[in-house]
């Protein structure tokens, strides 16, 4: 079948920029073309209700309630993650105005029934809602950190000829890279001396205990009130081989 390029202008971007992306989804498509109207309503229903945040392994469990097909259910859930309530009238445009191109991967009864279940399936559920406003806040409150490092060496010190070892400096280098606002890295480094880096585990130690703290009380305040991001995940301890 021929790529559907002719009509993809009219697909939100992103992530439809490119071709294999846009196949993705005419593949995930056809996939929940085959889904009930029963299963529909129970997917709403149980999304409508959803508690917390509906992240994507949170979001994957809730349609596997109704879906028991896993290639299914993953066709749903990209199809919810990727397209938001403010595309689908757009998309349903962009599939009505590409009807008539060559290579349309769908017949008028598949269209039909697609543009049904993008009106239905596609809403503002809450606590998809809250996930994607956590997703955001993660990114826009500073910096991605990508890479840091301590590097620890010896400097030499040359006598006035350059000729001999006279004696050794030992040093510490913090080097960082974050994302910039352009996402292009951003190289940060810095000398620490011995006492800033014994200041410097000391403060780890004591943002470790405080994040922790707040981990609990968000706990107790809410129990469905902490989002599973990079930003908020609490690393698994590694089990000792002792």
């Amino acid at each position: 079948m021929p790529e559907p390029v002719l009509f993809m202008r009219g697909f939100p971007r992103p992530p439809f920029e490119h071709p294999s992306a846009l196949q993705e989804l005419f593949d995930d498509l056809k996939t929940v073309i085959g889904l009930s109207n029963e299963q529909f309503t129970e997917l709403r229903k149980h999304l409508t209700e959803a508690k917390g945040f509906l992240d994507p392994k949170a979001m994957l469990e809730t349609i596997r309630r109704v879906v028991e097909d896993a290639n299914a259910a993953e066709a749903v859930r990209r199809i919810l993650i990727n397209i938001g309530p403010s595309q689908v009238e757009r998309m349903v445009t962009a599939l009505e105005e590409g009807r008539e191109e060559e290579g349309f991967p769908f017949d008028e009864a598949q269209l039909e029934r697609l543009k049904q279940i993008l009106k239905n399936l596609i809403r503002p559920y809450p606590a998809l809602a809250r996930f994607r406003k956590a997703e955001r806040l993660a990114k826009i409150t500073g910096q991605q950190l990508e890479a840091v490092e301590l590097i620890c060496d010896l400097r030499p010190i040359f006598d006035e000829n350059r000729k001999n070892v006279e004696g050794m400096m030992p040093y510490t280098r913090l080097h960082i890279v974050a994302t910039g606002e352009d996402g292009l890295p951003k190289p940060f480094e810095v000398e620490l001396t011995h006492q800033e880096i014994i200041d410097l585990l000391e403060k780890v130690e004591k943002a470790k205990s405080k994040l922790e703290t707040l981990h609990q009380s968000i706990k107790n305040w809410l129990p469905d009130g902490l989002p599973d991001l990079l930003l908020t995940r609490i690393p698994r301890k590694e089990s000792s081989d002792d």
